[in-house]
């Protein structure tokens, strides 16, 4: 009995020969199984595919037939999709979208943020320049007046309040940041406008203010300092008061000064020397609305100026004339000053003076003056300044000015005489009178002696009557 394993083991083939029914229903056979797994129409035999899908040449068809089995239970049956996750990731998909929208929002509002700060400072810098250089500035002015007791930050703030600056705080930083250069707020008023630089405004604030408006200042000839200070006050040159402070004591500032010695007896120490004349002043309008301010430096200009005029009117003729007459500089001014408010012309202003040089020269019989002349300066300027405090001192000065009291001159002039009334001093005319008066017709009578001058005195009266229709 053959053994048919024996031959399939020693059978160098299996199966050695098909015939070709055979072989056809088995490659119908693979290609029905083959189609149930991959659902598709295949050209080539399961085995081939197979082969090529597992070759070097191509991994991912080998990836494939490791997914057979699952494609085919996933071909024939629908599975249907988890509810609860497809929610789950639906709500996922949402809270990134809204993130997504959170974050581009709040990425525009950070740009409009940023946009609008940028705006906001390009607007203060551009500000802060046009402050500081005052351009494209509109022309407002303003007056402001400073007193010792105001700061930097109070101008600040009254420029700023009065649309002149845009910054304070820029203003007093840019003040600050001066240093050195910055020597200090003028007391006083200035005027300044909006379209000045800090440097313009910080520049007026330092110094005196600068007035355009002129004023032409006529000061009459036997003008007491007192009644000068009057009229500058009333053109609005300078206070009365301030004008007081440069006429009272010596400034040291002039050659004519070394000629007055220091007295206590003295009550105006450059009373005569504020020569009279026309002059031409600067107009502070701000005394118009604020009749206290501070006026000293105005008031020192116009001093000045009449100091200045008087050296100028003083000429080495005159100075050389009054070492002829053996006269200082101080006692022609004096004694011009009694010509002055006696005289009223060249040719009385001349008898005048000869019947003061006559007496001056003559002390044992005429040790007194006696012109009404220093009467009328003691009443208008000495005792309107009399309290209970200095009674006794200004006592002591009327006596010193009464030329019915003191000894030859009075201890200072009792006016501001004009050149008229000091050539008149130096050249006195050559009469013999030792006394003299004026009736109220302006007539001058003349004596050299006392009898002489009773008469006189009795005759002008009756001249005055006969005038006068009495």
């Amino acid at each position: 009995m053959n053994n048919n394993f024996d031959d399939f083991d020693n059978s160098e083939e299996f199966p050695k020969t098909y015939n070709d029914e055979e072989l056809g229903k088995t490659q119908e056979m693979d290609s029905i199984q083959f189609e149930k797994i991959s659902g598709e129409e295949r050209s080539i035999t399961p085995r081939d595919e197979f082969t090529e899908m597992n070759s070097a040449d191509d991994m991912s068809r080998t990836l494939l037939m490791d997914s057979l089995a699952s494609e085919e239970e996933s071909s024939s049956v629908e599975v249907s999709e988890n509810p609860v996750k497809k929610r789950h990731h639906k709500r996922k998909d949402k809270t990134n979208h809204i993130r997504t929208m959170g974050q581009i929002f709040l990425g525009a509002v950070i740009c409009v943020v940023a946009i609008c700060l940028g705006f906001m400072l390009a607007f203060q810098v551009i500000d802060g320049l046009r402050d500081i250089t005052g351009m494209a500035k509109s022309n407002t002015e303003y007056d402001i007046f400073i007193d010792e007791s105001t700061t930097v930050k109070d101008v600040a703030d009254m420029l700023y309040e009065n649309n002149i600056i845009l910054e304070p705080k820029f203003f007093v930083a840019y003040v600050n940041s001066l240093k050195d250069k910055f020597k200090g707020l003028y007391v006083g008023p200035h005027t300044l406008s909006a379209n000045m630089s800090y440097g313009a405004l910080v520049d007026m604030l330092q110094r005196e203010k600068e007035y355009t408006k002129t004023v032409r200042v006529v000061i009459p000839e036997g003008s007491t300092a007192a009644d000068i200070g009057r009229i500058l006050e009333e053109n609005y040159v300078c206070r009365a008061v301030d004008f007081e402070k440069f006429y009272k004591n010596k400034l040291n500032e002039y050659d004519f000064e070394e000629g007055i010695a220091e007295n206590d007896l003295r009550f105006n120490m450059l009373e005569g020397y504020l020569f009279p004349d026309t002059y031409d002043f600067y107009v502070v309008e701000d005394l118009v609305d604020i009749p206290t301010m501070n006026t000293e430096p105005y008031a020192e200009v116009a001093a000045n100026t009449m100091y200045e005029n008087f050296e100028v009117k003083i000429t080495e003729e005159l100075v050389d004339r009054m070492k002829e007459m053996d006269m200082t500089l101080d006692e022609t001014i004096i004694l011009a000053s009694l010509i002055q408010r006696e005289g009223t012309n060249e040719d009385n202003m001349s008898k005048v003076s000869s019947v003061f040089h006559n007496r001056l020269n003559d002390p044992e019989t005429f040790p007194k003056l006696q012109s009404d002349t220093t009467d009328t300066y003691i009443e208008q300027c000495i005792e309107p300044k009399i309290t209970n405090s200095n009674k006794e001192k200004l006592q002591a000065v009327i006596d010193a000015y009464d030329t019915y009291e003191c000894i030859g001159l009075p201890q200072g002039a009792i006016c501001n005489p004009g050149l008229e009334a000091i050539k008149a001093a130096l050249y006195p005319a050559e009469t013999d009178y030792k006394y003299f008066l004026v009736d109220r017709d302006g007539v001058f009578w003349y004596a050299q002696t006392n009898e002489q001058h009773e008469k006189n005195i009795h005759d002008a009266a009756l001249h005055d009557q006969t005038n006068s229709g009495t």
